[in-house]
């Protein structure tokens, strides 16, 4: 065990492991990068009001991929109505999310 007391061991473990979280503290370091963009990033300096307001525009102008389209029971997948599906009276009342104390729970919701 004195291998890992030694400064030249710990710097080899690290220099073998580094393909498993170098991709991991570059992904972390984009995503923490990305949310500070409206006060400058990290490091940068802090934008001007028309380039916060530059940088906070969607990027495209394509519509969300996450599109929410509910779960269908199996008798509403058998007669087809996944496109033109409408709540009905029941699904239209408002019930409590999540752990509801009623007993009732919603069902999640699907993305494609």
């Amino acid at each position: 065990m004195d291998f890992f007391q030694d400064t030249g061991g710990r710097l080899l473990i690290l220099l073998v492991t580094t393909p498993l979280w170098l991709p991991v503290m570059r992904a972390l370091w984009e995503e923490v990068n990305w949310m500070l963009r409206d006060e400058g990033g990290v490091f940068g300096p802090i934008p001007s009001q028309r380039q916060r307001e530059e940088l906070m525009r969607p990027l495209s102008k394509a519509d969300d991929p996450l599109v929410e389209e509910p779960i269908l029971t199996p008798e509403q997948r058998s007669r087809g109505t996944q496109a033109s599906w409408t709540p009905s009276a029941e699904e239209e009342e408002e019930e409590p999310r999540g752990f509801a104390r009623s007993g009732k729970v919603k069902q999640p919701t699907r993305f494609r």
